[in-house]
């Protein structure tokens, strides 16, 4: 079986190995129901207005049996310091915003507790801006949604993230802001899936390994026991849909 896996930089962060990652450990899990090996594709998306049409390239160039397509929370519900200097400041911000950005991509950075200190007195000072509107994100994940649909012979899981997301208090606010925002807009794609009749699923609270894993880095990106839960999680996910699409599995 090949899974095209439209994923999030938690697919391609350097600092978990990748026969450790989540796309790793679901495709696994997968593999042992269908009896068949799964090659596993990922790609890195954000919700710009070309994925619907990149989407449709790569269901032509790699022919998957199925695509899995994840609605990340960072687009809509992340309140980012450096999207704020560039909104704020325009072409003069950007060089900061740039250099912000590179920083938080960058492990040995991102995961100290000082840098982690900085980004939270920088939130209560300066504020932040999510990278998308919802409704730009809602319309973009329809646009990918149908296009997929579309195509014969493909099966299609949708995913919500951000359901194990913890309030962590100093950054008064932003928590109840994200909540609204991840409501309206997994509701909304909840809602379209239901109607077409495709697979969804959210993600629930984490388990307490998985809080102490996402403790030691950037509290953003999970470790590799937080990839190894959630690939779990999707896996079993994957297999549910495989099946509502008719596809096969082994008798247990």
């Amino acid at each position: 079986m090949k899974l095209l896996r439209l994923g999030n930089s938690d697919d391609i962060d350097p600092s978990v190995p990748d026969d450790q990652k989540n796309w790793y450990v679901a495709g696994k899990v997968l593999e042992e129901a269908i009896g068949e090996p799964v090659e596993t594709v990922v790609k890195a998306i954000w919700p710009g207005e070309e994925l619907p049409r990149k989407v449709s390239e790569w269901i032509d160039e790699y022919r998957p049996d199925m695509v899995f397509l994840k609605v990340t929370w960072v687009w809509y519900g992340y309140e980012s310091v450096p999207r704020r200097i560039e909104r704020i400041f325009g072409r003069a911000g950007k060089p900061v915003a740039r250099a912000g950005l590179r920083a938080a991509k960058r492990p040995r950075l991102a995961h100290t507790w000082w840098f982690r200190t900085g980004r939270r007195a920088a939130h209560r000072v300066i504020g932040g801006d999510t990278q998308w509107h919802s409704d730009a994100v809602l319309e973009t994940m329809e646009a990918t949604i149908r296009k997929v649909v579309a195509r014969e012979n493909v099966a299609l899981l949708v995913k919500g993230t951000g359901g194990g997301r913890r309030n962590e208090g100093p950054l008064k606010g932003q928590f109840e802001r994200f909540a609204k925002r991840r409501a309206y807009v997994e509701g909304n794609v909840e809602t379209l899936c239901n109607e077409l009749h495709v697979p969804y699923v959210g993600t629930g609270p984490r388990k307490p390994e998985e809080q102490r894993d996402l403790a030691k880095g950037d509290r953003i990106h999970p470790g590799a026991t937080g990839h190894y839960w959630m690939g779990r999680q999707e896996g079993l996910a994957l297999i549910d849909a495989w099946k509502a699409s008719g596809g096969t599995v082994r008798a247990d």
